[in-house]
């Protein structure tokens, strides 16, 4: 059922209106690699069951979906491209450049290009793959990216906008500094940036509140970290990014200790415990949101159970804060 009351969000540079909660798309991009041959994935994906993910999405209230060029090599764009047909009108695309690679090619360079010819070629080979000639947010991927170089990143965007070629832009970086770099201009609509019980930015956030931007939430969930189904004896496939993780580190054993505590909190809310944390996110600032990744409807169709109940109550958000406060 779709929660009507979702759309509470608005782009400064566009008259669609935000859902409170996103769709994160690397996930549905399948498995890729580093040039040292590490994978970058959460394993094998199913195109057929993403493209039903999107639309379960779309019916239950979710309209903004986050790609990147690079994700799947370019298969994660083909996938949101081929499943939001129909539906462009309706939805918010925001995917991102400045990474090369070669679409097909599952090991990647690990370089960036940022040359105006080079952003110019990634846009229209991401609208190729997307099915659309516009663009709502097309975001910076290069989270600590040179601040001269930056500038001029810039200046290439500004005349994607006047061309009409996208809506506005945004960076994916952690680093308020850099994001500031983009300020300068009214077309820069959005940053991403990482945030979850155990990570927390507020300068990043007092930054959207101040200039009207929309923070888009990565990592809500520790990359599945804190969705509780990992413990010490875990061991993950190859193909997948948490493969190097070893769960028996202080950390990660100090984190599933909480598990059970962090779910009395949420169930007493009638939150799972995955809608509790993504409600946490939501009440941190009216700015944020959260855009988990979801391969499958039955993950979506959880992860959006958190529009229904919105915002967590300001005092189990001091109870998680309380019991996160030492990790």
């Amino acid at each position: 059922m779709k929660v009507e009351n979702s759309m509470i969000h608005k782009l400064k540079t566009s008259n669609k209106k935000l859902s409170a909660l996103g769709m994160g798309c690397f996930g549905i991009g399948g498995p890729f690699m580093r040039s040292n041959g590490s994978y970058l994935a959460y394993g094998k994906v199913d195109d057929i069951e993403s493209i039903k993910t999107i639309h379960k999405a779309i019916e239950l209230g979710i309209n903004i979906f986050d790609t990147a060029d690079i994700y799947g090599v370019g298969r994660s764009e083909k996938v949101l491209g081929e499943a939001l047909k129909g539906y462009r009108d309706d939805v918010i695309i925001a995917t991102k450049f400045g990474s090369v690679f070669e679409e097909g090619n599952p090991r990647t360079p690990d370089k960036k290009n940022t040359s105006p010819e080079y952003i110019r070629n990634a846009l229209k080979a991401s609208m190729k793959r997307l099915q659309t000639d516009f663009i709502d947010v097309y975001q910076l991927h290069s989270s600590q990216h040179d601040l001269e170089d930056a500038k001029d990143v810039q200046t290439v965007l500004e005349e994607f906008v006047e061309e009409g070629l996208i809506g506005g832009y945004g960076w994916s970086t952690d680093d308020p500094k850099r994001i500031e770099i983009f300020l300068e201009s009214q077309n820069c609509n959005s940053v991403q940036y990482a945030m979850n019980l155990t990570l927390h930015n507020d300068e990043m956030t007092k930054i959207c509140e101040k200039n009207n931007l929309i923070g888009l939430i990565r990592s809500p969930l520790a990359s599945g970290i804190l969705t509780g189904k990992y413990n010490e004896n875990t061991k993950i496939d190859s193909n997948h990014l948490l493969s190097g993780v070893d769960f028996s580190q202080e950390r990660y054993v100090k984190i599933n200790s909480k598990f059970q505590e962090l779910k009395r909190i949420m169930e007493q809310e009638g939150r799972t415990l995955i809608q509790g944390q993504l409600g946490y996110l939501l009440a941190t600032s009216e700015t944020t949101i959260p855009i988990p990744g979801a391969k499958t409807v039955e993950q979506i169709e959880e992860n959006a159970g958190a529009l229904e109940f919105g915002p967590l109550s300001s005092s189990a958000v001091k109870e998680v804060n309380e019991l996160f406060a030492d990790v």
